[in-house]
């Protein structure tokens, strides 16, 4: 997420124009969490139903892998454009853009196997538009420090969205008697979500549009040592989480014996500690200059829970989801709070975070497609969680100098 983009009203219009109405007040900010409760759903919803999707579209684990790293592919490739289409229509028009197109993109996946790839592909380009620009929609409403607590609101939803795809994944498939139907019901929270978002685009159709950012400015900051690390230690943290949404149903059921729609619940519990964290990590690890010993202690959860999962996975089946759910779930508000804190200014910290995500998740998109496909060739998920287990202790190696009281440099 990225605060770029941000106009430079003196005031934001969603607090100039309250006049003591309570929408004026809580209405932007609630039109945003509706539309960040579908930023994961849609597609964390995949995994709990790899299965039955292979069996529908006669697919194989190494195709069903494809499909799980192209979401954070998408994410990689359409978030450095999203500043410039807010630039062109403003950015509340363009998280417009971004839900209709998640919508369109959740119908596509009916039409069969191709249907699966290319809706996969168009609504994960829409979330990546509305990934990037709720936050500067966040601060154009209710201006810097106000914020603030609405992009906690809208990360907390996003860690909601996960959950809620999840845990329902099985259950939908059940109601719907299809995968491919079960998927497409996500397409009633998108709308009411895509609705209220339009209301607020039309009420702030006047207000002025961000400056556009030059392709080459968001890039060249990861000449400096410190953004790289940075961006680093997002997209290795990314890589965990959107592993474990992906694949921790399928070895929960392989090597814990548990059942389908028990393990997509697990994988629920372990993607809702994300609303929690997200609520409480940003605020405590900014109390200190250094964030070192947060990177150490988010992670130490995560070595735990793949540990277990690799010794004795059937033991407490429970406790490794958690102790996973814990430690990713973590991890990506403090990413987001190292982007902050490593920063000077807040056209820095725009840079820094649409840099992190385009590389981030493209480095992210490498640990679900290697998980399947490391699994389709040997038949085992060992391999896989070695690589999971070997991933986390990269990000701590990673996350020390991101965590060290170091800003980027004031050229960067």
């Amino acid at each position: 997420m990225t605060t770029a983009g941000t106009p430079t009203t003196a005031s934001p219009p969603g607090l100039a124009r309250t006049g003591g109405s309570l929408w004026w007040a809580l209405g932007p900010a609630v039109a945003l969490v509706l539309a960040s409760l579908c930023l994961r759903g849609p597609f964390s919803a995949v995994g709990p139903v790899l299965g039955e999707l292979g069996d529908e579209f006669s697919l194989s684990t190494g195709a069903l892998a494809v499909v799980t790293a192209l979401p954070l592919v998408c994410f990689g490739l359409v978030s450095p454009f999203a500043p410039g289409l807010a630039a062109r229509f403003g950015v509340h028009r363009a998280v417009v853009v971004g839900m209709a197109v998640i919508a369109a993109g959740i119908l596509l996946r009916l039409g069969g196997a191709p249907g699966l790839f290319a809706g996969t592909v168009l609504l994960t380009g829409g979330i990546a538009i509305v990934n990037v620009l709720a936050p500067a929609a966040a601060r154009a409403e209710y201006g810097a420090k106000r914020a603030a607590a609405v992009v906690g609101l809208v990360t907390a939803a996003m860690a909601t969205s996960a959950s809620a795809g999840a845990g329902l994944a099985q259950p939908l498939t059940s109601l719907a008697g299809s995968a491919r139907v079960g998927l497409a019901l996500w397409l009633a929270p998108v709308t009411v979500a895509l609705l209220a978002v339009a209301v607020l685009a039309r009420r702030r159709r006047t207000a002025p549009k961000p400056e556009s950012t030059a392709p080459g400015s968001r890039t060249a900051i990861l000449r400096d040592r410190v953004a790289l690390a940075v961006t680093l230690y997002f997209g290795i943290q990314s890589l965990s989480f959107y592993a474990m949404l992906t694949w921790l149903p399928g070895i929960l059921q392989a090597e814990a014996g548990v059942s389908r729609v028990g393990a997509g619940a697990l994988v629920a519990l372990a993607a809702l500690l994300g609303v929690p964290a997200s609520l409480v990590v940003p605020t405590l690890a900014t109390r200190r200059p250094s964030q070192v010993g947060w990177v150490v202690a988010v992670s130490v959860p995560t070595v735990v829970g793949i540990a277990g999962l690799l010794v004795a996975p059937a033991a407490a089946p429970l406790l490794w989801a958690v102790l996973y759910g814990l430690g990713t779930g973590a991890a990506f508000p403090l990413a987001m709070t190292l982007v902050l804190r490593r920063t000077r200014d807040v056209a820095q910290t725009g840079r820094l975070s649409a840099s992190a995500q385009s590389i981030g998740y493209l480095i992210a998109a490498s640990g679900p497609l290697a998980v399947g496909l490391l699994h389709d060739a040997t038949d085992s998920w060992t391999p896989a969680l070695v690589l999971l287990l070997v991933a986390v202790l990269a990000q701590i190696a990673i996350g020390i100098p991101a965590g060290r009281a170091h800003l980027v440099r004031a050229d960067a």
